[in-house]
């Protein structure tokens, strides 16, 4: 099987966040221990990691889940009927979505208000992170809507002869 090379683009980039979010899962491990430990290694170093673990939770499955779906669709793509144009613009859009996502994930550890708002929030007041945070995710949250109604829009129609 060869890829194209918008669909390596988007493999590519999914393995990495899924990387991003294996690495994360050491740091909800650390979080919920209160340590930096790796068991059954005799090294513990007591450093609380920030954030709490359900947010360390979210950067561990979030992302693995994030770099899996621009695998699937990276796979999912050649079976549509899209035009050059549009298959860059998803592939690019895709990228988009995956990275933006994974700066929520990680810098809403930073900023009290969990990175949910530009500004203070019920949940917290903002920092320096929250708008780094706020701002890709909230946007790609739009741009992958459109893609799924463009991808939907796009699917062959059924073979139902064989």
């Amino acid at each position: 099987m060869t890829f194209t090379s918008h669909q390596r683009l988007l493999v590519q980039h999914g393995l990495i966040i899924m990387l991003l979010g294996l690495i994360g899962g050491f740091f909800l491990l650390f979080a919920a221990l209160g340590q930096i430990s790796l068991s059954p290694l005799p090294l513990a170093f007591d450093y609380v990691i920030p954030g709490d673990t359900a947010q360390w939770r979210a950067v561990h499955v979030g992302n693995i889940v994030n770099g899996l779906m621009a695998i699937i669709f990276a796979l999912l793509i050649p079976m549509l009927t899209l035009s050059a144009k549009t298959t860059r613009l998803i592939s690019i859009g895709l990228v988009c979505t995956i990275w933006g996502n994974a700066l929520f994930y990680i810098f809403g550890i930073l900023t009290p208000n969990k990175g949910l708002s530009l500004g203070d929030n019920p949940v917290g007041e903002a920092s320096w992170a929250a708008p780094i945070a706020f701002l890709p995710a909230f946007i790609v949250a739009f741009v992958l809507m459109v893609i799924v109604v463009v991808m939907l829009r796009n699917l062959p129609a059924a073979d139902d002869t064989k």
